[in-house]
């Protein structure tokens, strides 16, 4: 039992590691950054790709995800109606603002982009859906961190991912204390953070517990943002709060 366990969780781990990654995978990277010796690895990968859960292209042998994911992806969202309305509310948010748009929640102590909408078709950042973020870098954890100790920070959360991708060094006191801050502000916004030039407006979605669920984030490039910022935060704040009261509605709502 313990070793179909094992198993079990191994497959996941290479389906997990599968969406995570935002180019095609060979088997021998697979293994390696999982760790697991590439026998294992390989048997799962042709179990996968003989359920149609992974796809292995031609002639170069990479993997990616099978129409089976997609199947699920689409069965999901006609399962979910949190979902399907977070979409609306990340596109007209976009559409409104011209910006790019997201939804952003956490998993495994990263940010992950849930959902991502373009306005204008801004080329200064393509936000990928199920890409994944240090949390120190990003604006949204600044909410997604609420109900967290300090403690929890220091223990969850490595040292390498402190340091922002332009440099800026955060300590887990100094997220704790800006977390602190964004719940009595309302919202968060950063600029030249995880890029060094682009700025992020992020307001949370609450349960009706106020519990943070996940977070409305408005992606600009800083001559934006420092034109329109009032504008920004009003038209964030006011898509979080309607997804918000979407979720005091359900007993467990969920993304």
């Amino acid at each position: 039992m313990h070793m179909r366990a094992r198993g079990t969780d191994r497959l996941l781990d290479v389906l997990d590691l599968i969406a995570a990654q935002e180019r095609p995978a060979t088997r021998n990277g697979i293994a390696a950054a999982l760790g697991a010796p590439r026998s294992t690895v390989y048997s799962i990968i042709d179990t996968l790709l003989a359920r149609g859960f992974l796809e292995q292209t031609e002639p170069d042998g990479l993997i990616v995800p099978g129409r089976l994911c997609g199947l699920l992806g689409q069965v999901y969202d006609r399962s979910a109606p949190l979902a399907r309305q977070a979409k609306e509310v990340v596109t007209q948010l976009a559409r409104t603002t011209g910006e790019v748009t997201e939804l952003d929640v956490m998993q495994d102590w990263k940010q992950l982009i849930l959902i991502s909408r373009s306005g204008r078709g801004h080329g200064y950042r393509t936000a990928v859906e199920g890409s994944r973020f240090p949390l120190p870098a990003t604006a949204a954890a600044r909410f997604l961190l609420d109900g967290y100790s300090l403690e929890d920070l220091k223990r969850s959360i490595p040292a390498e991912d402190y340091i922002s991708p332009t440099g800026r060094s955060y300590s887990p006191e100094l997220l704790y204390q800006e977390v602190a801050e964004a719940r009595r502000q309302g919202f968060w916004v950063t600029r030249g953070l995880v890029d060094p030039y682009v700025a992020c407006v992020t307001a949370p979605v609450r349960t009706r517990d106020g519990r943070c669920i996940g977070v409305i984030c408005l992606v600009a490039p800083l001559q934006e943002i420092d034109q329109r910022e009032a504008e920004y935060i009003a038209a964030t704040t006011q898509s979080a709060a309607q997804l918000s009261n979407d979720c005091a509605l359900l007993e467990n709502p969920t993304f």
